[in-house]
């Protein structure tokens, strides 16, 4: 396989393992994001943010793998690849999850308070 083709199928891979996990999270994220922040503009740009790192982290990681793999075979630089996208992936999403869950947190905690009339 020639390097430009191997590349192509790299940057691939990377982009549609992204797009998959964003297309499973978009609605179950749209609506947390709804939830948690008091405006609709700050919860659009959580969800540019999010789209943002969930695309980079995996494409960052599969183009740094990439470099480092360009003596191996094929089959290992597409191995590479996939591994680097799913670490990309999980990185970004230990990230947004981070910064979701803090403040998701606090609500769950003030949510009980008021409930138990403290």
């Amino acid at each position: 396989m020639n390097t430009f083709t191997l590349f192509s199928l790299e940057i691939f891979i990377s982009l549609s393992m992204s797009f998959i996990t964003l297309w499973i999270l978009s609605k179950p994220l749209v609506n947390v994001l709804q939830d948690l922040c008091p405006t609709k503009t700050q919860a659009d740009f959580w969800l540019a943010y999010t789209r943002i790192m969930l695309l980079i982290s995996p494409l960052l990681l599969v183009l740094m793998v990439s470099l480092n793999s360009r003596h191996s075979s094929d089959i290992n630089s597409i191995k590479f690849s996939l591994v680097s996208a799913l670490a990309g992936l999980l990185l970004g999403m230990l990230i947004v999850g981070k910064k979701i869950f803090e403040p998701a947190s606090k609500t769950c905690e003030f949510t009980e308070m008021a409930a138990k009339g403290e």
